[in-house]
């Protein structure tokens, strides 16, 4: 899964850059109808639609490419999208009454193997320009071309050459994408805890409509989690020990929730805690299955009991949600502490 969005992140990075080149490239093929022309000595009736039929399916892909993002079904687009040039090109040989120069034009071929590599997964571009070899081999059999060795002595080293720069691509790639990943988690990642911060919110929620960008067809719940007293927590073992306590309540969260929730921090020793696709009465006993254990665990300081309010997102602004769970918070403050109360909607 790992490698899926690393690929996914190349192709992304390289989209645009790839649509031109089948663009250019397209357009570029065509564009030799005017040495067919220079070849015959008249108007090459017999390649003008070898040389141009390239442009439909050219057209289809700037319709796909443009609804389509996944590298699985885009990348492979866009090489048959260059065997297929190649294979117009072969098309257009067959009828030219010399055949001596196809040999610079299949080392021209080269380049665009090498231009769509760059989006490309490794394996996949290796495997698609490998192909170019036989289709030199296939068309030979009915092109016969004058220099066939001499094409195989020069493509052969172009296709190793290329597919060996393509893995060091992928490879300085990788680097960068490493570093991205880091910048990312640095912007959202609380750095004393390891939780999540407020900007994590940004990924997760569409901020036009404030909607959580979660499965609305299932229920969603949110709690807010505070130690109790922390205060005295810091006051009386300073504020190293009060950091520890609060990297312990992170911790302990974690041990209880599901990969696909998250703790963010909301305030000093406020968390918020995004459980998607999680029903209100199983919230409620993951919440009560965190308080258990803060208040019996031993967390290397002193004993703290945390209070927790929880609320059900009900797919709008989650803002809302947000403030049902405070409400419900303030609610286990002032009835004592060290307990968890859901919010009660007064209308319903």
């Amino acid at each position: 899964m790992e490698k899926q969005f690393f690929y996914q992140s190349k192709y992304d990075y390289y989209r645009e850059f790839n649509r031109w080149v089948v663009v250019v490239a397209s357009l570029a093929s065509v564009t030799y109808f005017v040495s067919d022309c220079q070849l015959f000595g008249r108007f090459a009736w017999e390649t003008l639609l070898p040389r141009t039929f390239i442009l439909l399916p050219m057209l289809l892909f700037l319709l796909v490419s443009r609804k389509v993002t996944d590298y699985r079904i885009m990348v492979p687009f866009t090489y048959l999208i260059v065997h297929g040039i190649m294979w117009c090109t072969i098309w257009a040989i067959y009828y030219l009454p010399i055949r001596q120069h196809a040999n610079e034009g299949f080392i021209i071929m080269h380049l665009m193997f090498f231009a769509v590599g760059f989006c490309a997964p490794f394996g996949y571009s290796t495997l698609f320009h490998v192909l170019v070899v036989a289709n030199i081999l296939i068309s030979n059999l009915f092109n016969h071309y004058e220099s066939l060795n001499l094409m195989l002595t020069l493509g052969i080293p172009c296709v190793v050459g290329i597919c060996a720069v393509n893995y060091v691509m992928e490879k300085v790639y990788a680097d960068q994408y490493k570093t991205k990943l880091e910048l990312e988690k640095a912007l959202t990642m609380d750095q004393l805890t390891k939780a999540f911060n407020r900007n994590k919110l940004v990924e997760i929620c569409d901020e036009n409509d404030r909607k959580l960008l979660v499965d609305n067809s299932r229920e969603t719940c949110i709690i807010i989690t505070d130690i109790d007293y922390f205060k005295k927590v810091n006051d009386t073992y300073g504020h190293d020990a009060g950091d520890k306590v609060l990297i312990y309540l992170v911790d302990t969260i974690k041990q209880v929730i599901r990969s696909s929730d998250y703790v963010i921090r909301w305030g000093g020793e406020e968390f918020l805690v995004i459980l998607p696709g999680c029903p209100l009465t199983n919230a409620k006993n993951i919440a009560e299955s965190i308080r258990q254990k803060i208040e019996s665990g031993d967390n290397g300081i002193c004993k703290i009991t945390i209070s927790m309010g929880i609320s059900s997102y009900d797919g709008t602004d989650y803002h809302k949600a947000i403030v049902w769970a405070d409400q419900a918070l303030y609610e286990a403050k002032n009835s004592g502490r060290n307990r968890v109360v859901c919010y009660k909607n007064e209308e319903g």
